[in-house]
C-alpha cells in the first residue's frame, strides 16, 4: 500500500534561483589547443589580448578563445530566500574584553566569458570550448568530459590569466603568446625588518612599509622563495622555483599559486582546469546605482579574494557615514583606516612604548540598521605579517550596549588575502570585531580594511523551524571530518593546501579542532602517516580508532587513536583506491570497496582491514561489479561512495550495500575470498529508482533495520538532483530488502547534500544542489527539510544562508546539535568554505521559542559494556525516551558510521533508568556511542558516552 503523504507546515513557494549553465556545444571535439595570447595587466585582474596559430597533430592542449575576464565569474542570482536565528541571550561585552564562545545550549543556563576558437589536429586528447558562450557553458574541475582525457592539463604563471583572445590551435605544445611576466607582476613589498619596533611598519618614521629589492614568500606548503623570481623573462629569472607560479598582482598585492604538477599518481591533474591567478572583485555599495561607485583595485584598493566565499546573495554596504572606534591605536594608524577605502593604510594597535595584550577590539557604528550576513578582513597589505589576526569574534548589536554571544567566531589562516565572517542574517547597526590572538603570537593587531555586508532578504526566526549559528572560522576547509568521543572536540581536514586537493606533494594532510566547550580552533599538519588524506574511506573500528584510507595518496592507511591523540601508519590496502566507501563489521573489523577515481581505474573488489592484525586481507569474490551505477563517465564514477552498513547476524561480518546503485546487494567478510549475494532492486510500488550517485543513506532505527535514503543523481555531476526518498528495511543477511516510498518524497531535489539521525530518530537533511555540479554554489538548496520517521512525513526548517554543496559535511554532536560545514577546495574558485555552522534543531526550544530546559544525566553505570548487556543511568529528573546514537565520520555525501538504536527503558528507583544493549553486534555495532536521555517534551540531554565491544 501507498505510504500516507504526511506534509507539516507550509508547502515550499517557488523561488527564483540559478539557473544552470547549459552543456557546451563545442564544434570541435577532436582537438584542443592552449592559448596565451599576450597578458595585459589592469586593474580588475589580469586580461590576454592577441592572436596566435598554433597548427599541428595530436592535440592536446586547450583553446579558451574570446574569453573577457570581467565577464568570467558568474554569481549566484535571486537565490532562495533566508532568515535569521533566534536572538540568543545577551552578554554585556567592552571593548578590551570579550565574550566567551557560544556553549551548548543547555536552557537552565540560559568561469569564463564568450570565446570562438578553432582547434584544429587530430586524435585530441583534452578539451574544446568552441563557440562557446559562458553563459551556458559549465566549467568542471574533476572531469571536462563524458569521454574522458588522459592527457593531464598542465598550468603556467605566463598562460593563467583570463581575458581576450582569439587563436587557431592544433599543436601538442602551448603557445604562451608572447606572455611578459614583468607586465603581470607589481612589486613585492618587504616582510623582513632590522627590529621589533621597525618591523611593525618597515620603518619608524614611514606610515608605509619600503619595497626591498629582494622578497622572500612563505608558500602554505611551507616551502620559501624568492617573489622576484620571474622578474626578467618569467622562467628566465634567476632563482625561478619551476615548483610555483607567483603572479604578483600591481600595489604590491601578491598571491602565491600552489604547484602546478602533482606527484600523486591518478587521475585528478587531468580533470581539474588550470588554477586562475587571483582574481579580485569590485564592490557596489547598495546605497548607490551608479557605476562610478564601483571600489575599483586601482582607487581603493579594497581588495575581496575570490579564494574564499563571500557572504551569500548579499552585497558590502556603503561605509561613507560609518564612525568607528577602537580599544588601542598607534599614531598614524588611526581606526578610520580600516575604513577608508584604501589597501595601503592600516589600523594598528599601540606597539611602540606600551604594548597591550590582546583581545583587541574595532567597533563599527553604521549609523542605521541592516539585514547583516557577513564581514571581511583584509590584513595589512605591506609585506609584514604583523597584527595578522588568528583567533577572534564577531559580535552584533542594535544599539551598542546589548552584544549577546558571537554570531561567528574562530582561527583564520596565516596569510595576506580577505578573510571572512559568514553568518546566519540579523538585522544590526553596530558589528565588532575582537582579535583575541596574533598569528604569529604578537601582542599587535592590525586590519587595512573591513567591509561589512547586507543581505537581500531577511525573514524573521522561528523556533519551530530550528536556528543557525554560529559560525565557526577554519584555516582549512572542512571536507572531512568526525567527533572525537573522548574530547567532544570536532577533527576535521582538507588535504596537502588549505584550499585545493589537486598539485600536492603527497604525504601530509591539514587538520583542524574545534573544541565546543571552549570556542577554541586548533590547527595541525600530520605528517606522521605520510598520507594525502582527501577523499579517503573512513570507519571507526570495533577498538575505536578512525581508520582512514586511501584518496590522493591511494594506497595508504592512517589510524587516529582517539585514546592517546595521535596519529599513526596503518598498513597499506592490498589495492590503491580513492572515492571509496568503508563501513564497521560486526566483528569490528573495516570492509572496503570501490574508489576508481586515485588509483587507477578497475574492477577494484572488496577488502577487510583487521585492528587486531594491524592486516588487510583482499576479499575478489566481494565483486564490485554487482554494486556498479551506470554513470556517464564510467568506472571513474561508477563504484565511488557506496552506502554501506555492517548488519547482522552475529560475527558473519555482513555488509549491506543500500546504493547509491539501485541494485542493492550483501557482501560477507569473513568468508574466505568474500562472496556477494542480491538484495534486490531499489524499488517501490512506483518502480524502480534511478542510481542516486551523492544522494544519502542513513540507518535511523538499526533495531528494525530501517534506512532512509533520499536524493542524489543518475550521474555523478551535470545531472538533475532528484526528491525521491525511500525507506529500506533490511531483513536477515541474504535476504531481498523491503523498500517503500518515504512520504511523497523530497520537497526538494537534492545531490551533494548531508544529512544526520538526531536523538529522537527524527533525521536533519540540508544543503545540496538542485543541478550537480562540483565545486560550483550554483542551484543551491538552502532551506533544510526534517524528515519524521512515526508519521512519514517530510517538513521545512529553517532556511540557510551559508551555500553547502560540493565537499560539505554534516555530524551530530553530543550536545544534539548539527555540524554542517565546508564545501570547496578547488584552489582560486569563489566556492571555498572556510567555516561551518551549527544549527539547533526545534526539539531544543520551548513552546514559547526559548532554551528549553534540558534532562540532565547525573551517572551511568558503565563506561564500557559487551553487546547484551544493562546499563543503568542515572538523570536529573523524569525521562520518557533514550537512545543510542553511534558517533559518525563524514566525507562526500557518505557516513556510514551513524546509527540509531531506540532503547527500552525499565525503572530502577527514582530517576534511575535501565536499559539492554542489543545482543546482536551486527546491530549494536563495536566501537563508541552516544547515549542520550529525552524528557516528555522530547527534549534531549547532553549526551554521555558509551564503548560497545563485541560478544
Amino acid at each position: 500500500m501507498q505510504p500516507t503523504y504526511v506534509r507539516f507546515g507550509p508547502a515550499p513557494v517557488d523561488k527564483p534561483e540559478v539557473a544552470p549553465k547549459a552543456k557546451s556545444n563545442s564544434k570541435d571535439t577532436a582537438s584542443v589547443a592552449k592559448h596565451g595570447g599576450d597578458d595585459d595587466s589592469n586593474s580588475g585582474g589580469h586580461k590576454q589580448k592577441g592572436k596566435d596559430k598554433n597548427k599541428g597533430k595530436d592535440d592536446k592542449g586547450r583553446h579558451n578563445g574570446d574569453d573577457d575576464a570581467t565577464k568570467s565569474r558568474k554569481k549566484p542570482e535571486d537565490s532562495p530566500k533566508t532568515s535569521s536565528s533566534s536572538a540568543t541571550d545577551t552578554v554585556s561585552v567592552t571593548a578590551t574584553s570579550t565574550a566567551a564562545p557560544t556553549s551548548p545550549p543547555t536552557g537552565d543556563d540560559k568561469g569564463k566569458g564568450k570565446g570562438k576558437g578553432k582547434g584544429k589536429g587530430k586524435d585530441g586528447g583534452g578539451r574544446h570550448n568552441g563557440d562557446d558562450d559562458a553563459t551556458k557553458s559549465r566549467t568542471k574541475l574533476e572531469d571536462s568530459t563524458k569521454t574522458r582525457s588522459s592527457a593531464p592539463t598542465k598550468t603556467s604563471s605566463d598562460d593563467s590569466g583570463k581575458g581576450k583572445g582569439k587563436g587557431k590551435g592544433g599543436g601538442k605544445g602551448r603557445h604562451d603568446g608572447g606572455d611578459d611576466a614583468a607586465k603581470s607582476q607589481a612589486k613585492a613589498e618587504d616582510s623582513k625588518t632590522n627590529s621589533k619596533k621597525s618591523s611593525k611598519k618597515g620603518s619608524k618614521d614611514d606610515s608605509k612599509s619600503k619595497p626591498s629589492k629582494k622578497s622572500f614568500i612563505t608558500h602554505q606548503s611551507g616551502k620559501t622563495f624568492d617573489a622576484d623570481s620571474t622578474k626578467g623573462g618569467g622562467k628566465n629569472g634567476p632563482g625561478y622555483n619551476p615548483s610555483f607560479d607567483v603572479p604578483k598582482l600591481n600595489k604590491g598585492y601578491i598571491q602565491a599559486i600552489p604547484p602546478k604538477a602533482s606527484t600523486i599518481n591518478n587521475k585528478f591533474s587531468s580533470r581539474v582546469k588550470p588554477r586562475p591567478q587571483l582574481n579580485t572583485e569590485k564592490v557596489r555599495p547598495l546605497s548607490s546605482s551608479s557605476s562610478s561607485s564601483f571600489l575599483k583595485r586601482d582607487e581603493s584598493k579594497n581588495i575581496l579574494s575570490l579564494r574564499a566565499a563571500a557572504p551569500f546573495n548579499s552585497a558590502a554596504i556603503d561605509r561613507k557615514k560609518w564612525s568607528v572606534t577602537c580599544d588601542s591605536v598607534h599614531e598614524g594608524d588611526d581606526c578610520k583606516n580600516a575604513i577608508d577605502g584604501n589597501g595601503d593604510t592600516m589600523w594598528h594597535t599601540q606597539w611602540e612604548g606600551s604594548e597591550p595584550a590582546p583581545p583587541h577590539s574595532i567597533t563599527v557604528d553604521m549609523k542605521k540598521s541592516y539585514n547583516v550576513n557577513g564581514i571581511s578582513m583584509l590584513p595589512r597589505q605591506d609585506g609584514s605579517q604583523n597584527g595578522y589576526i588568528a583567533q577572534h569574534q564577531v559580535f552584533l548589536s542594535k544599539d551598542g550596549k546589548t552584544w549577546g554571544s558571537p554570531v561567528a567566531y574562530g582561527n583564520w589562516y596565516n596569510d595576506w588575502t580577505v578573510k571572512y565572517a559568514n553568518f546566519d542574517t540579523q538585522p544590526a547597526r553596530f558589528v565588532r570585531l575582537v582579535a583575541l590572538t596574533e598569528a604569529n603570537g604578537n601582542p599587535w593587531t592590525s586590519i587595512a580594511e573591513l567591509n561589512v555586508f547586507q543581505a537581500n532578504d531577511y525573514v524573521p526566526p522561528q523556533a519551530s523551524q530550528g536556528a543557525w549559528g554560529p559560525t565557526i572560522n577554519f584555516p582549512i576547509i572542512p571536507v572531512a571530518g568526525t567527533v572525537d568521543p573522548n574530547t567532544g572536540k570536532v577533527l576535521v581536514w582538507s588535504s596537502w593546501a588549505r584550499d585545493t586537493m589537486s598539485g600536492g606533494p603527497g604525504g601530509l594532510t591539514l587538520t583542524s579542532t574545534w573544541d565546543p566547550a571552549t570556542g577554541q580552533v586548533a590547527e595541525r599538519q600530520v605528517t606522521e602517516t605520510n598520507h594525502d588524506m582527501f577523499c579517503p574511506g573512513i570507519s571507526i573500528d570495533g577498538n575505536g580508532q578512525l581508520v582512514v584510507t586511501g584518496g590522493n595518496n591511494a594506497e595508504r592507511t592512517s589510524l587516529f587513536d582517539p585514546v592517546k591523540q595521535a596519529w599513526v601508519s596503518g598498513p597499506n590496502m592490498q589495492v590503491a583506491r580513492g572515492y571509496q566507501s568503508s563501513a564497521t563489521t560486526s566483528t569490528g573489523k573495516v570492509f572496503t570497496i570501490g574508489g576508481s577515481w586515485s588509483g587507477g581505474e578497475s574492477f577494484k573488489n572488496g577488502e577487510v582491514y583487521d585492528p587486531k592484525k594491524k592486516t588487510w586481507t583482499l576479499l575478489n569474490k566481494a565483486d564490485v561489479q554487482k554494486m556498479l551505477t551506470n554513470d556517464a563517465q564510467g568506472l571513474f564514477r561508477s563504484d565511488n561512495h557506496a552506502w554501506l552498513f555492517g548488519w547482522k547476524s552475529g560475527t558473519s561480518g555482513t555488509v549491506f550495500q543500500a546504493g547509491p546503485s539501485k541494485n542493492m546487494n550483501w557482501y560477507y567478510t569473513e568468508k574466505k575470498n568474500g562472496d556477494a549475494k542480491t538484495a534486490g532492486q531499489r524499488a517501490s510500488d512506483r518502480g524502480v529508482a534511478p542510481d542516486a550517485m551523492c544522494g544519502n543513506a542513513i540507518m535511523f532505527d538499526a533495531v528494525k533495520g530501517k534506512i532512509l535514503t533520499h536524493g542524489g543523481t543518475p550521474n555523478y555531476q551535470d545531472s538533475d538532483a532528484t526528491t525521491d526518498a525511500h525507506i529500506i528495511t533490511v531483513g536477515n543477511p541474504g535476504t531481498n530488502a523491503s523498500v517503500a516510498y518515504a512520504s511523497e518524497g523530497l520537497f526538494f531535489p537534492r545531490v551533494f547534500h548531508s544529512s544526520v539521525v538526531l536523538p529522537n530518530g527524527n533525521v536533519f537533511i540540508t544543503g545540496g544542489q538542485k543541478y550537480a555540479v562540483p565545486f560550483e554554489d550554483s542551484t543551491p538548496q538552502l532551506q533544510p527539510e526534517m524528515y519524521y520517521p512515526d508519521k512519514d512525513g517530510f517538513e521545512l526548517m529553517k532556511p540557510n544562508n551559508i551555500v553547502r554543496t560540493y565537499h560539505s559535511i554534516a555530524l551530530l554532536l553530543p550536545d544534539g546539535r548539527v555540524f554542517n560545514g565546508g564545501g570547496g577546495l578547488c584552489g582560486g574558485c569563489d566556492t571555498n568554505h572556510f567555516d561551518a555552522q551549527l544549527y539547533t534543531p526545534p526539539y531544543l526550544y520551548d513552546s514559547k521559542g526559548k532554551l528549553a530546559t534540558r534532562p540532565k544525566i547525573t551517572s551511568v553505570s558503565v563506561s564500557t559494556i559487551k553487546v547484551g548487556g544493562t546499563v543503568t543511568v542515572q538523570t536529573g529528573g523524569a525521562i520518557v525516551q533514550a537512545s543510542l546514537v553511534r558517533y559518525g565520520t563524514a566525507t562526500h555525501t557518505v557516513n556510514s558510521d551513524q546509527r540509531r538504536i531506540p532503547l527500552t527503558l525499565a525503572n530502577a528507583g527514582k530517576n534511575s533508568y535501565s536499559f539492554q544493549v542489543p545482543s546482536d553486534p551486527g546491530v549494536a555495532l563495536p566501537g563508541y556511542w552516544m547515549l542520550f536521555v529525552m524528557d516528555k517534551n522530547g527534549v534531549p540531554s547532553v549526551a554521555s558516552t558509551i564503548k560497545v565491544t563485541g560478544s
